[in-house]
């Protein structure tokens, strides 16, 4: 791996630790050496919307709790983090395809950190007002229910919760606390 890779890997990853343990989201980094985090599993708890069936029909319901997977691939930051939602059935809404891949309303760039993207990802799942594609949805069904019900004030946004950063005491015990789970799980043996 060429270090300027690495070095936005580390960048991100303290990025990330500004999010770590917040009331809307947790996480944990899967594939790479700590710092240098490739792949992120994200528990996200943010009200939102998903298509159900029930009796050969579909409804639109809620759910508090997503799982979602982030992947920067070999050629990151070049190009986007792929962000698939791991969560039956997925997230309702015009930025997410019906397969669970998120597609974001602005296209991806470099200077972009993970920690803003991983945000913006997270205020759709609020349907936030100011992320709703409505020129070239990844998801049109969404997109048809949502503008029927875009004025219905008690279903958007549909989850209130501020999307907080930590302070810099919650950012240090968080790093220590990343990097020391990090250790335990190399130094971990099957007997």
């Amino acid at each position: 791996m060429n270090n300027s890779r690495n070095d936005r890997l580390r960048s991100d990853f303290r990025e990330m630790l500004k999010i770590q343990d917040r009331p809307y989201l947790s996480w944990i980094a899967t594939k790479g050496e700590l710092p240098c985090a490739e792949e992120y599993l994200l528990h996200i708890k943010l009200r939102s919307y998903v298509l159900t069936a029930k009796d050969g029909e579909y409804l639109v319901g809620v759910r508090d709790r997503f799982t979602v997977k982030v992947t920067l691939w070999d050629s990151y930051p070049q190009i986007a983090p792929n962000i698939r939602m791991l969560s039956i059935p997925p997230v309702f809404h015009p930025a997410w395809y019906s397969k669970g891949t998120y597609c974001p309303m602005e296209p991806w760039s470099a200077e972009t950190s993970l920690k803003d993207y991983i945000l913006q990802m997270l205020r759709t799942l609020t349907f936030d007002p100011a992320l709703m594609e409505t020129t070239a949805p990844a998801n049109y069904k969404a997109l048809n229910w949502f503008e029927k019900h875009r004025e219905n004030a008690a279903l958007f946004p549909s989850d209130q919760t501020e999307l907080t950063e930590n302070s810099p005491e919650q950012l240090a015990a968080a790093e220590k606390a990343a990097l020391t789970f990090g250790e335990i799980i190399d130094r971990w043996s099957v007997r």
